[in-house]
């Protein structure tokens, strides 16, 4: 899907799996499992869309324009990986108002909402925290 179909609403009725990559899905699980190289065989092979913002960057923050709220999504096939990190990450804005284990600034919802980040000047969440030269 091209990002301009993306961006008017694109939706796909099915999503079908590639052949060459449920081959090669296959041989690794085959090398991984000895059980599964001897007498495994592949039940169905399915695909998905996974969720993945245009720069590659979850979203990880509070939702601008919604006192408490805050999304942590967007994470591609990571996010089971990342979870207990992201928890961890969003827990502290949660409760601390800030995250002391990472940086969320690259995650910011509002990254793509060029109302909230104005023209002119660094923004942080929509506000001005004062000029970029």
């Amino acid at each position: 899907i091209s990002k301009e179909a993306l961006k008017d609403g694109a939706f796909r009725e099915e999503c079908l799996a590639k052949e060459p990559r449920v081959e090669a899905a296959m041989a690794s699980f085959q090398e991984m499992s000895s059980s599964y190289k001897k007498e495994g065989e592949l039940d169905r092979a399915q695909a998905c869309m996974r969720p993945c913002p245009p720069d590659a960057m979850p979203y990880m923050g509070a939702i601008p324009g919604y006192e408490g709220a805050y999304i942590n999504a967007g994470h591609n096939c990571w996010g089971i990986a990342w979870a207990p990190a992201c928890g961890l990450a969003m827990s502290e804005l949660i409760v601390d108002g800030e995250s002391s284990t990472i940086d969320l600034s690259p995650f910011d919802p509002a990254r793509f909402t060029p109302s909230l980040r104005g023209s002119r000047g660094r923004k942080r969440r929509g506000q001005n925290v004062g000029e970029q030269w």
